[in-house]
């Protein structure tokens, strides 16, 4: 078949790969076909109404551009079309005659894929091109219903004339007969037209029907490739975006990968941070619960040593108060003691002089004792000489001579044990005296001692009392400063931990100022895919 619409937009159109593009072959083309109902007697019918078309051809071509440049947008179309309007009108006559003259096979369906092409090329919406079509239904269905009329009138008049040829006189008269519905033998009993004419009638208007059938059909055939090129547009259009899309989107991705990668890192040193700063802030809870707990055991031991130091207070009151009685008793019986440290001398220098009378005595009676020893051994000595034969006189002088030396010691000697023992006499009075008094002043030094001791005995158990209240403030105090040590403890642990949340909220802070650049620059690489036009919209969907 001839080809038509042979313009410069056709060097940008390749039929036979556009029909592989929308997978529109022999096959495809049976089914569409069988699918609607298109057979041959809609070819046949389609090649009957060829003379209408082509007679009608400038008109409806007239009729159709005169509706598209009604329209801005159609009009906006038209304009970018190579094209003028009389070159478009001889297109379209050669389209409206080859809905007529076609073979309907591969040839004629690559042919209405070119055209279809050819208006997506010119960015003609689909609800224009579609639209176009019901332009055409408005002029081709009412050349067919013009059609369909006179065919119609055509079958009555044929009728007519088949009755007039076999008629009688009674011609008019039978033919009213007809059309009201009775027949030579009487009244219909169904009424309504003649059975003849209403089939004739009733052949011509199903003839008429089934013409424009056949228009709607090889149209619905023509709209179907139409359809297939624009959406196989959009699809090449969609899938070039979908690809520059995913190249893009592998880029981000490429590009957003390490600071992701340094967010999550980041993100997982603040959570790791947030967890610490939780811990210690819960350590810090309980040092400071157990600084609460210290500083009221603290209170308590204060108040413990408050009560304890007023009961120390009162017993050293007491203390104090028999402490200067005990000095008062302890300064009279120093002073009875002085003064028996003044007998006591004397009785001392008394003993010493009878000790050293004593030991006079005692030398005297030594020196009898050794006269007595010699006068013995002069007595065996002269019992001896005299029971001697001839001992001499001279001997016996001798022997006497000594006796009579020892006898003036002994003598000598008694004279002088006499004369110590007097002295001894002498010193033992004056020591007995001084004994006495030593005895009397003692009495009464330890009357006073007594005195000083039961007094002492009171102050012992006052002080004992303020020993122990003592230790029991000592104890408060050592419980007063181990609750100290604690708190100090405590505090300085509490300092550390506070060091360490301070250091861990740095930490966060920069790790947080990690995130907010990495989260800057997802935010400018992310900007690459909001910078992207958006694909356009099916001319279908277009308001």
């Amino acid at each position: 078949m001839t080809i038509f619409g042979d313009g410069e937009l056709n060097q940008h159109v390749d039929p036979d790969a556009l029909l592989d593009d929308i997978d529109l072959d022999a096959d495809e083309i049976a089914w569409r076909k069988a699918f609607i109902g298109f057979d041959d007697e809609d070819e046949r019918r389609l090649s009957n109404l060829e003379p209408l078309f082509r007679d009608r051809q400038n008109e409806i071509a007239d009729d159709f551009y005169e509706n598209l440049t009604h329209h801005d947008g159609t009009l906006e179309v038209i304009g970018r079309s190579p094209k003028g309007i009389e070159a478009l009108k001889q297109t379209q006559r050669a389209y409206l005659v080859s809905l007529a003259t076609g073979e309907y096979d591969e040839e004629y369906f690559r042919n209405r894929a070119r055209i279809g092409k050819l208006h997506e090329i010119l960015d003609m919406p689909m609800k224009y091109y579609v639209g176009q079509y019901g332009v055409y239904y408005d002029l081709i269905l009412s050349e067919i219903d013009e059609r369909v009329q006179t065919r119609t009138v055509d079958a009555i008049e044929e009728w007519v004339d088949e009755e007039m040829d076999a008629s009688d006189d009674s011609f008019q008269s039978r033919i009213v007969d007809r059309f009201r519905g009775f027949t030579d033998e009487g009244e219909d009993e169904e009424g309504g037209l003649d059975p003849s004419l209403e089939r004739a009638v009733r052949e011509a208007i199903h003839d008429g029907m089934a013409d424009v059938l056949a228009v709607l059909r090889i149209v619905n055939l023509d709209l179907q490739v139409a359809a297939d090129t624009y959406y196989e547009s959009y699809t090449q259009k969609l899938d070039r975006e979908v690809e520059r899309r995913k190249a893009l989107a592998y880029g981000v991705r490429r590009d957003v990968h390490e600071p992701i990668e340094e967010l999550d890192r980041a993100s997982m040193s603040v959570a790791e941070s947030a967890q610490e700063i939780n811990d210690l802030a819960a350590s810090q809870a309980d040092d400071t619960h157990a600084i609460t707990d210290e500083i009221e055991s603290l209170s308590a031991s204060i108040e413990e040593i408050a009560a304890t130091a007023d009961q120390v207070k009162e017993v050293g009151d007491r203390a104090e108060s028999l402490a200067e009685d005990g000095v008062e008793q302890a300064d009279a019986a120093l002073e009875e003691l002085a003064a028996v440290e003044e007998v006591t001398a004397e009785l001392t220098d008394a003993v010493s002089r009878l000790e050293a009378r004593t030991k006079a005595i005692d030398d005297v009676i030594d020196h009898v004792n050794d006269l007595t020893e010699r006068t013995k051994v002069l007595a065996v000595n002269a019992t001896v000489e005299s029971r001697r034969g001839d001992a001499t006189q001279e001997t016996l002088e001798v022997i006497a001579t000594q006796v009579r030396s020892f006898a003036e010691e002994a003598a000598q000697d008694l004279t002088d044990i006499e004369t110590e023992v007097t002295g001894i006499k002498s010193v033992t009075a004056e020591t007995v005296e001084t004994v006495e008094e030593t005895t009397d002043r003692l009495d009464q030094g330890t009357e006073r001692v007594e005195t000083a001791i039961a007094d002492l005995d009171q102050i012992h158990d006052a002080v004992s009392e303020v020993t122990y209240g003592i230790e029991e403030v000592a104890v408060a105090a050592a419980s007063q400063a181990t609750s100290a040590e604690a708190i100090h403890a405590t505090a300085e642990r509490s300092s550390r931990t506070a060091d360490r949340v301070s250091a861990e909220t740095e930490s966060v802070a920069a790790a947080t100022e990690e995130q907010t650049a990495n989260l800057s620059e997802i935010a400018r690489t992310l900007e690459k895919l909001t910078s992207v036009e958006d694909v356009k919209r099916r001319p279908v969907y277009e308001r």
